[in-house]
């Protein structure tokens, strides 16, 4: 966890909340670890929902050891603030592209909030107003895809394949119509489970190796944490 000291169950505000005050949560951020310090000013500005915050340092600490470029291109950001955690956590990351087809007024307010606390981010940090299918790419990218909705994080997923990206993805709202692979494995396993089943396979069979982990469900319901990186030859070769 970002925050291995912290008991979800006794936090005095609901992980839950979308609120955009966790002021009775601040306490529980106390210490001198990095993370304290850009939970802490996060809360002081209200810039997002409690719950959001929480949620986008778990996913952070989910998926950046198995999902690293040196840029980072964060479809469907939103807010932007996994993004910004790769720019914040690891030097090498020179460049963090948020993407979303408008830019939310958090973005600039996250950006100055953060500024006390890790001066170096902005300089990393740009925005682009248009779609998955548009953007683009650098060749050096890891993707992002969170809480990409519903067939938004198979566009996500389109772009790592043909460009042979890392990838990590949050899926949510899955779509209810269209259930890729066999109606039955929805009716059996439900329309979540079966099309996040299908997703691995689409990547596993394009050459990537793919991992499953989840959030804690006191964080989100829609919890299921899917990363996927490109083997090269050799490593292909050793899995067949």
């Amino acid at each position: 966890m970002s925050f291995p000291r912290i008991d979800l169950d006794a936090l005095p505000v609901d992980p839950h909340s979308r609120s955009r005050s966790g002021q009775l949560a601040r306490p529980f951020f106390s210490g001198d670890a990095l993370n304290d310090k850009l939970a802490r000013a996060l809360i002081d500005a209200r810039v997002l929902p409690f719950k959001e915050l929480l949620e986008s340092f778990e996913v952070f600490e989910h998926i950046r050891r198995h999902v690293r470029g040196t840029a980072i291109v964060d479809l469907c950001c939103g807010h932007g603030l996994v993004g910004m955690l790769y720019g914040i956590h690891h030097r090498d990351v020179h460049r963090v592209q948020l993407v979303d087809r408008r830019k939310p007024a958090s973005v600039p307010r996250l950006l100055d909030c953060l500024d006390a606390v890790a001066p170096w981010l902005r300089p990393k940090v740009d925005f682009d107003e248009a779609r998955i299918e548009a953007v683009d790419l650098p060749q050096d990218a890891a993707l992002l895809g969170i809480h990409a909705c519903g067939r938004a994080t198979d566009a996500v997923i389109a772009r790592a394949l043909s460009g042979r990206h890392a990838v990590a993805l949050l899926p949510c709202c899955h779509p209810k119509k269209g259930l890729p692979g066999p109606p039955t494995l929805g009716q059996a396993l439900g329309v979540s489970l079966a099309t996040d089943i299908h997703r691995t396979y689409r990547l596993d069979a394009a050459g990537f190796h793919t991992r499953w982990s989840e959030l804690p469900a006191a964080i989100t319901p829609m919890n299921r944490v899917i990363t996927a990186r490109p083997l090269d030859l050799g490593q292909q070769a050793q899995s067949l």
